[in-house]
């Protein structure tokens, strides 16, 4: 009898344990409408986090046509050139249809139409040290360096911003400019090399996080 009431109160302690939801902190993200942010096109954009090791976490924000692979010009097999750090980093295969679930794409939730100028939203993040990292490309977008011959739809490649967030910080945060996504699509490295790019840099004015007070 004696061990039949202890094992229910582990069991049950178990339980709790289980139950209860990891910590988290609701944060504000904001977007600044570079003078480039509606050159050709609406930019396509997709905010996420990683661990301090580059594990992929989970989105914040994805716009439309790049979740859904939604393309208008776009080829049958997607265009994984259009924000190639992001597909990679979350296992998103541009080439392949999203799962559904009851007729919606599992990125619903963190997905939207480009906003016309710039965009503010919240989100939650764990309350652990982490990585956020935003990325920003506008097809068409063509330079003397990055010509229709050279560049294919893409014209100059995506740009990558970042900025390490601390389990303990409360201020806001900016993300820096890390570099530029493939141009093809083919992997999602970030090259540190710059050079040729003019309005793509322009896409974003500034990124910032602010991070509000711990939630449980």
């Amino acid at each position: 009898m004696k061990k039949t009431v202890k094992n229910l109160i582990l069991s049950a302690a178990g339980f709790v344990l289980f139950a209860l939801p990891l910590s988290a902190r609701e944060v504000t993200i904001s977007v600044g409408a570079g003078q480039n942010w509606k050159q050709k096109m609406d930019p396509q954009a997709a905010i996420w986090l990683e661990d301090s090791n580059g594990n992929f976490i989970k989105t914040l924000y994805v716009t439309g046509k790049a979740s859904k692979k939604n393309w208008i010009f776009g080829p049958k097999e997607g265009r994984p050139e259009s924000l190639p750090v992001w597909y990679f980093a979350s296992g998103t295969d541009s080439q392949m249809p999203q799962k559904k679930t009851k007729g919606k794409t599992e990125l619903d939730a963190v997905t939207s139409a480009t906003p016309k100028g710039g965009m503010i939203f919240k989100a939650e993040i764990p309350d652990t040290d982490c990585v956020i990292k935003a990325e920003f490309n506008t097809s068409f977008d063509y330079n003397e360096t990055y010509t229709k011959k050279t560049s294919g739809v893409n014209g100059q490649p995506s740009v990558i911003y970042s900025a390490e967030i601390s389990k303990d910080a409360k201020e806001e945060i900016t993300l820096e400019f890390l570099g530029t996504g493939s141009l093809d699509g083919s992997d999602g490295s970030i090259s540190k090399n710059t050079e040729g790019l003019t309005t793509a840099k322009n896409i974003v004015r500034i990124v910032t996080i602010t991070l509000q007070n711990q939630k449980n």
